[in-house]
């Protein structure tokens, strides 16, 4: 495994993994995340080119998030494959971020775009955290050309109702022309609401 950093404010970092996350090189992780002091409250994790993650992976993970939470430090996955979100499914890891904080957010790169993965609860609070997720998209995609962003509400249980004017809200001020928005796997419960919070086009 190879880890390549960058501060990208003074606030801000990423750690981009490649390789394997496995019992050999989680140590390593481990020590990278620990080696940010206090000036960094932002951490995100990259996935883009890791390609297996171990239990032992997956520990260094959960400690690293208990740590971030009590430095007050906002710790985050992004880009996701799916053979790694498998492996967190079926340890139940994230059903354990969901359970901490009510909602989580993964990011995946897909063919042309962007998904964003949306698990448990989508409060006002979480609307937020997908907000800064398209922010970010905005800010790699939107110099121009056409990039596809869809919402994919398929681990969602819950939708609170002013959840959908804040969501709502954030897809529209994060728009570019060129961004094909749409939201897929909406809940049966909850289809009227997200066709009429005008979220995008809801594919099957």
């Amino acid at each position: 495994m190879t880890i390549e950093t960058e501060v990208v404010s003074k606030t801000k970092a990423v750690m981009k993994l490649s390789g394997r996350l496995d019992t050999a090189n989680a140590p390593l992780l481990e020590q990278k995340i620990r080696q940010w002091g206090g000036d960094i409250t932002e951490l995100v994790l990259d996935f883009g080119e890791l390609e297996y993650i171990s239990s032992m992976g997956l520990r260094v993970l959960l400690s690293a998030k208990k740590a971030s939470a009590e430095k007050k430090r906002q710790f985050s996955i992004r880009n996701m494959s799916e053979s790694v979100r498998e492996v967190f499914e079926m340890t139940g890891f994230i059903s354990l971020i969901v359970r901490e904080e009510g909602f989580a957010v993964v990011r995946r790169d897909e063919p042309g775009g962007v998904a964003l993965l949306l698990s448990g609860e989508l409060a006002n609070e979480s609307a937020r955290a997908v907000a800064e997720e398209l922010a970010g998209i905005k800010a790699r995609w939107g110099g121009g050309g056409i990039a596809s962003v869809v919402l994919d509400m398929k681990d969602l249980g819950c939708i609170m109702p002013d959840a959908l004017l804040h969501l709502s809200r954030a897809v529209a001020e994060t728009a570019w022309d060129g961004r094909e928005l749409s939201v897929r796997n909406v809940p049966a419960d909850y289809a009227k609401e997200v066709g009429a919070a005008g979220l995008g086009e809801i594919a099957g």
